[in-house]
């Protein structure tokens, strides 16, 4: 099982850059489809989720969860995983926080080491223009764009070969 993190404080854009992944995933080229979970959410931004879909005659699944600031939510994740054991999960995809016990917590839980070679983390940070300054539109849509190419082209190649 591979891991594909998106690490950063609070507000850096964590949750929104996991949906615009999700929306990727379950359009074409890729055309996964939620076999678990509801997507978009129902209310508010988190979710949890598995897809899957059929490609080259492989069943190919991955979790998806947005939220990791909590206890809870990194708890909710482990038992996620463990209620699809019984799958062949090839990838799990989730934010995480930056530093702080959240971090801790969520490598501890999940039995996993930041410097694994399954697990890869996508840093990210806030974007301070000032609204005043009528730059913060175009920076916060370059750091987007540039972000959403980065991780399409990070989820086409090994290890995570979608």
């Amino acid at each position: 099982m591979n891991f594909l993190l998106f690490g950063g404080q609070p507000d850096s854009g964590k949750t929104s850059t996991v949906t615009r992944l999700t929306d990727i995933l379950l359009l074409p080229p890729f055309l996964f489809t939620v076999a678990d979970g509801t997507f978009p959410p129902t209310r508010g931004t988190d979710f949890l989720i598995l897809l899957q879909r059929t490609f080259d005659g492989q069943n190919q699944y991955i979790i998806i969860n947005s939220p990791s600031d909590d206890a809870l939510a990194i708890n909710n994740l482990r038992d996620f995983i463990i209620k699809h054991s019984d799958k062949d999960i090839d990838v799990v995809v989730s934010s995480v926080r930056d530093i702080g016990w959240e971090r801790n917590h969520f490598f501890a839980t999940l039995k996993i080491n930041p410097t694994d070679g399954n697990v890869f983390e996508i840093p990210l940070a806030r974007v301070t223009r000032r609204h005043t300054s009528g730059l913060f539109a175009p920076a916060m849509s370059w750091y987007e764009n540039t972000i959403d190419r980065l991780v399409n082209f990070i989820i086409t190649h090994p290890p995570f070969n979608l």
